[in-house]
C-alpha cells in the first residue's frame, strides 16, 4: 500500500488499473457530493452567490492545471462539447479542409466528419503503427486547410503527440489546430501559453477524477471573435447575477470563452464533485502523477516485454500514463483480457490492445500482480 491509498475506496477483490476509462473519486470528493446532494435536498441554503461564485472557482483551478487565462477557458459537459464549439463556431465555405486523425477519439472524429454535409472536405490520416507521425501531417495539409485536429494522447494506444511541432505545422499553413487532452491533462503537466494550441477540449471523468458529465474548453483569446455563438446560456450575459436588475433586449456578452459555458453551469452536484477533485489533482501534484504512473508503467513494460509481449510506442518522449500490449494475435490478445478480468484486473481493450493505465493508487504490488496473471497465461 503506498501513501495515496487511502485517499481513494478500496478497490478489493479487483485491482483497478484502468483509469484512462473512469477516473475515481478522491474520498474528499465522495464526501462534497454528499454535501452537495444536501443543499438539493435542502434549497432553503442555496444562495444567489452559489450559481456564480462554484463556476468562477473551478475555472480558476482549470486555468493554473492547463496554463491558460481565465478568460480562455469555457466549462463544458464533455470533450464533444469542447470539440463542437469550435467545429460549429467557425464560419465555413465549401472547399475548405479539415486533417484528422482516423484514430482520433470519436468526440474528436464524428463531429468533422458531419462537417461533409456543408461541402467540407475532411482528410483521414490512418497513422503508421497508431502513431501520429508531423510528416503524416505535413502530407495531409494543403492551402484550404482550416483546421488540424488531432488528440494529444491516444486513448488506445497511450502515445503522446508532440503539440508544439504539430501546432507549428498547422500554423504554418494558416490552419488552426485543436486537440482533445482528455487522456492527458492531468496526468501531464501543460502550459497551453507555451504552446501553438487554438483549442483544447477536456472531458474530466478521467485524469480529473471529475464527474461523468463534466468537462472544460480552451479557446484561445485570439480564436474568441472567430466563433460564432448559437445559444445565449444566460448566466453569462454581463449583469446576470442581478436577478433585480437584468439586462433584456440591450445584453452584453463578454469577451471571454465562458459564454460558451455548458447550460446549468453552476449545477451543484456535478460542479462540487468537479472542484473537489481539482482541488485532489492540485494539492498531490500532476508532476506527482505522472511520475507515480510512469514508474509503474516502466515496470509493466520490463514484464510484459520479457514474457513476449508486444508493447505500444508510448514510451520516452511519446509516452504518457497509458502503455498497451498485445499477444502476437487478435484473438489470443483477447483471450488474455477476458483472462485478467476473470482474475479481477481491471484493464481495457482497445483496438486489438491491452490497455493498462494506472494511478496514484496502485503500487508495485498490482502491477506484479498483473505481470503474473499475464505470464501465466503466456505458459499455457
Amino acid at each position: 500500500m503506498n501513501q495515496f491509498s487511502a485517499d481513494f475506496s478500496d478497490f478489493s477483490p479487483t485491482v483497478y488499473l484502468d483509469c484512462a476509462y473512469q477516473g475515481p473519486f478522491p474520498n474528499v470528493t465522495a464526501a462534497r457530493l454528499r454535501e452537495a446532494i444536501e443543499l438539493k435536498c435542502h434549497p432553503v441554503r442555496v444562495t444567489e452567490p452559489d450559481y456564480f461564485e462554484g463556476p468562477e472557482r473551478v475555472r480558476a483551478r482549470l486555468s493554473r492545471l492547463a496554463g491558460a487565462g481565465l478568460d480562455e477557458i469555457a466549462l463544458t459537459a464533455s470533450a464533444t462539447q469542447g470539440i463542437g464549439i469550435v467545429a460549429g463556431g467557425l464560419e465555413w465555405k465549401a472547399g475548405d479542409e479539415v486533417v484528422i486523425a482516423g484514430t482520433n477519439f470519436p468526440s474528436n472524429l464524428f463531429t468533422w466528419l458531419h462537417l461533409r454535409r456543408r461541402d467540407v472536405r475532411v482528410t483521414v490520416i490512418e497513422p503508421r503503427a497508431g502513431c501520429v507521425r508531423p510528416e503524416d501531417v505535413a502530407a495531409a495539409l494543403t492551402l484550404r486547410t482550416r483546421v488540424v485536429a488531432l488528440d494529444w494522447v491516444s486513448y488506445s494506444t497511450g502515445v503522446r503527440i508532440d503539440l508544439g511541432a504539430m501546432g507549428d505545422l498547422a500554423h504554418r499553413r494558416g490552419a488552426l489546430f485543436v486537440v482533445d487532452g482528455t487522456q492527458g491533462v492531468g496526468a501531464i503537466e501543460l502550459d497551453l501559453r507555451a504552446l501553438p494550441v487554438d483549442a483544447m477540449a477536456v472531458a474530466a471523468y478521467k485524469w480529473l477524477l471529475g464527474p461523468y458529465g463534466t468537462g472544460f474548453a480552451y479557446l484561445q483569446r485570439n480564436l474568441l471573435d472567430r466563433l460564432d455563438l448559437a445559444v445565449v446560456n444566460w448566466s453569462a450575459v454581463e449583469g446576470s447575477d442581478q436577478f433585480d436588475s437584468l439586462p433584456m433586449d440591450r445584453f452584453t456578452l463578454p469577451n471571454a470563452a465562458r459564454i460558451f459555458d455548458t447550460g446549468e453551469t453552476a449545477s451543484f452536484i456535478n460542479l462540487s464533485g468537479l472542484e473537489s477533485s481539482l482541488e485532489y489533482v492540485e494539492a498531490v501534484g500532476v508532476r506527482t502523477v505522472n511520475q507515480h504512473c510512469r514508474r509503474l508503467l516502466d515496470r509493466l513494460a520490463d514484464g510484459v516485454r520479457g514474457a513476449g509481449y508486444t508493447l505500444s510506442a508510448a514510451q520516452g518522449e511519446q509516452g504518457s500514463t497509458i502503455l498497451g500490449f498485445q499477444a502476437p494475435s487478435m484473438a489470443a490478445t483477447e483471450a488474455l483480457h477476458a483472462e485478467l478480468r476473470a482474475r479481477h484486473v481491471a484493464v481495457s481493450l482497445r483496438h486489438g490492445m491491452i490497455r493498462v493505465s494506472p494511478y496514484l493508487y496502485n503500487d508495485d504490488v498490482d502491477i506484479d500482480r498483473l505481470l503474473a496473471a499475464v505470464e501465466g497465461y503466456g505458459r499455457r
